[in-house]
Order: structure tokens, then sequence, then C-alpha cells
């Protein structure tokens, strides 16, 4: 987990990096909770927590991808992981349930050495 604090030391924003433990899917990664504060977003916060777990992604031995979710809705976000090299690769429908509300959500790749 990573966080990025703003000059008065608050966190202002977090990204959870897990690594896949069982053996046939130990070259996988998956990105959660990737979070920044409604005040910090555009400034830049988001892209640096990522481009930092990327950095460490691809310095972990046998580690040859990345995967995330994202609400399919979440324009700003998709545009973010696409900067950064993510492709999407499919969708998983109603993946979030809001009460009654449902929410798709794009799956999302970066491979770490092509």
């Amino acid at each position: 987990m990573l966080g990025a604090y703003n000059t008065d030391g608050l966190l202002v924003g977090v990204v959870t990096f897990i690594r896949e433990s069982l053996l046939k899917s130990q070259h996988k990664g998956n990105i959660y909770g990737m979070y920044v504060a409604p005040e910090t977003r555009g400034q830049g916060v988001g892209k640096a927590l990522m481009f930092e777990v990327i950095q460490r992604a691809k310095e972990t031995e046998g580690l040859e991808q990345l995967i995330l979710q994202v609400v399919s809705t979440n324009d700003s976000a998709k545009m973010l992981y696409k900067s950064l090299g993510f492709e999407t690769y499919g969708v998983e429908p109603r993946a979030i349930k809001d009460r009654e509300l449902y929410f798709d959500e794009d799956l999302m790749v970066l491979f770490l050495h092509n």
C-alpha cells in the first residue's frame, strides 16, 4: 500500500498492490483501492501513485502483469490508466451493487515486460 501526502502531512491518496499467491498465478499482480481525495484530484497525485506502483512491480522478480478493475463510467480514471499503458480486455457487467443500482467494471491489464 502506498500513500500520498500533502504539504501539511495529510493523506490525500492511496493505492494497494497485491501479488497473486497461487503458484500458477504468481506472474500477476492486482491494483486495489485506488483513491485520491476530491480536493486533490487533477493535480497528478493518482498518476504519481500509479507510476510508483508500476516501477516497484517491474522490479519484482517473476511479475509480468498488473490487473485492475475500474467502474466503466469513470472516464477520468480510465484515461489515467490508459496513459500509463493499461489496456481494457473486458467488462464485468453488474460488478458492483449499491442498494439497487448496478455498475459495470472495465477490466484492465498492463504487461510489464513486453
